[in-house]
């Protein structure tokens, strides 16, 4: 289960930022994880909470995940859409498989709340 390295480094990197910012406890992450990203969002947040138990600074931090749908855009009529479909999907206005992927394969923190 490679979510469980990922949140991993997460609270590595929250630990480190607590730290370098002299910070009493990480409150609050927000992170954004694309539906493409190979994230089982449910199996990451569960990690998470397992292994942020392991420090002081951490135990208390609140994991807020925000979803990014999978978003592409038609090089043909440049329709913009969103589909749950990961298999060659195609463009529903003008059935062109020329797409440009917009959004889906994220993961990235966006912010963490400090108490200092």
């Amino acid at each position: 289960m490679h979510e469980t390295s990922i949140a991993m480094g997460l609270l590595n990197s929250l630990e480190e930022l607590a730290e370098r910012e002299k910070a009493k406890r990480v409150v609050k992450v927000k992170v954004k994880i694309g539906k493409l990203s190979g994230i089982v969002v449910d199996s990451f947040v569960f990690a998470f909470n397992a292994l942020k138990e392991q420090s002081q600074k951490l135990k208390e931090t609140e994991l807020v995940v925000e979803e990014v749908p999978i978003t592409y855009r038609c090089k043909d009529c440049n329709h913009t859409f969103q589909t749950e479909s990961v298999f060659f999907p195609e463009c529903p206005k003008c059935g062109s498989l020329k797409l440009e992927l917009i959004s889906g394969e994220e993961l990235e923190v966006v912010n963490a709340e400090l108490e200092v």
